[in-house]
């Protein structure tokens, strides 16, 4: 911006832009205010799910296999357990047991229920092609938050590889895979939520017969857990863009209202002549730029017929249509079009920083020939007298 014309020109936006501005900041203070009330005053709430858990039972094996026929290596009555590998031979009946517990939060209890089957089937690639299941044991209790129940079960494994071998030579020989597994069915019927509940799993136990061996799987521990999703409301939280964001724009927006509306009550954004005049001059003397050269014209063409234009724009327009240029003299700061029979000049408006009752060099140069002239007439010569006082003067 030029100088003297930065709060102007913001006058003049505000007064030709009035209504768009108004329209703008109200309509950034309703934003504004819609987002500080949705973020501080009304944040509202959203659901979310809550999932409680009740109570939880868990299931573990133990097995042993004893020792009933001679053998070089193991005494009869030796108990093996735990062991991967069994031998078929030596100790053929396998030896289980189950541990379910059952453990509530709120410390009720429940009914358990666990089934124990023996299971042999083949199987091949998604399809089960003969199935039989033998039940092996079964227990039905109350039990109490922490409290324990234990199945024990016994399988024959030198009978379930006959049987085994019996069913594929009724059947005939099929594509599928042998298996065999303990399968222990578990239930437990409690309360959650002041309702009634149920929880059941399965848990298996795999054996494997190979020869005159057979291998137990090892399941590990399983715990299921008994849950009940509930919806619950929240409150909504907003980021520093609704919660800072709001406010900030809610204030700025309605400051600009209120300076508009102050500004134009008071007349404070019309422009006066003057103002409109130093505004004009200022646009135009950046427009023009290019068009203009600083240079002192010499005293003969001052002597043309001077003729003032109302504008820089009117001068610029006179320079082009004469093909002349526009020239701005660094000493007065008027600018000039020199026609052939014709000087045409514009004075700039001077503007708010110029110190007061300074005057154009222009004004200064116009008196300059009668200030000289009064000095050379109010010189006075010293009288001759005295220049004997006067230092390295000659004396008579």
């Amino acid at each position: 911006m030029g100088r003297g014309t930065g709060w102007v020109r913001v006058r003049a936006i505000a007064s030709s832009w009035f209504p768009v501005l108004v329209v703008a900041l109200l309509a950034a203070a309703a934003v504004g205010g819609w987002a500080t009330m949705t973020a501080h005053a009304t944040p509202g709430t959203s659901e979310q799910q809550s999932e409680q858990a009740h109570w939880t039972v868990t299931g573990e094996f133990d097995h042993s296999a004893t020792v009933t026929r001679e053998n070089p290596v193991f005494d009869r009555g030796t108990v093996l357990s735990d062991r991967q590998t069994y031998y078929l031979t030596v100790a053929p009946v396998l030896d289980g047991e189950f541990t379910a517990e059952y453990a509530s939060v709120e410390a009720t209890d429940a009914d358990l229920s666990v089934d124990a089957e023996l299971v042999v089937q083949e199987v091949g690639e998604d399809v089960v092609y003969w199935t039989e299941r033998r039940q092996l044991a079964t227990t039905d209790t109350t039990v109490a938050s922490g409290e324990q129940r234990t199945v024990s079960f016994a399988v024959n494994v030198s009978d379930v590889a006959d049987r085994r071998s019996e069913i594929r030579d009724g059947l005939g020989q099929t594509p599928g895979d042998l298996e065999t597994f303990v399968a222990m069915a578990v239930t437990a019927e409690g309360t959650a939520d002041g309702g009634p509940a149920e929880l059941s799993f399965t848990q298996r136990l795999p054996l494997s017969i190979d020869g005159d061996t057979y291998s137990v799987g090892s399941p590990g521990r399983t715990s299921e857990t008994l849950t009940t999703t509930e919806t619950v409301q929240v409150e909504r939280s907003y980021g520093p863009l609704w919660s800072v964001g709001g406010p900030v724009l809610f204030l700025v927006a309605g400051g600009g209202l209120v300076a508009l509306a102050f500004g134009r009550r008071r007349g404070l954004l019309e422009l006066s002549a003057d103002e409109r005049s130093r505004l004009t001059f200022q646009q135009d003397r950046a427009t023009f730029d290019e068009w203009i050269v600083a240079v002192r014209l010499p005293d003969a063409v001052h002597d043309l017929p001077r003729a003032d234009a109302e504008s820089l724009a009117d001068l610029v327009d006179f320079a082009i249509d004469t093909n002349a240029g526009v020239v701005e003299d660094p000493d007065t700061g008027t600018f000039y079009a020199v026609g052939d029979e014709v000087l045409v000049a514009f004075e700039p408006p001077e503007f708010d920083d110029e110190p007061s009752g300074q005057r154009r060099p222009a004004d200064v140069s116009e008196g300059a020939g009668e200030t000289e002239q009064t000095a050379d007439s109010d010189a006075v010569e010293p009288p001759a007298d005295d220049k004997a006082d006067v230092p390295g003067a000659d004396r008579d």
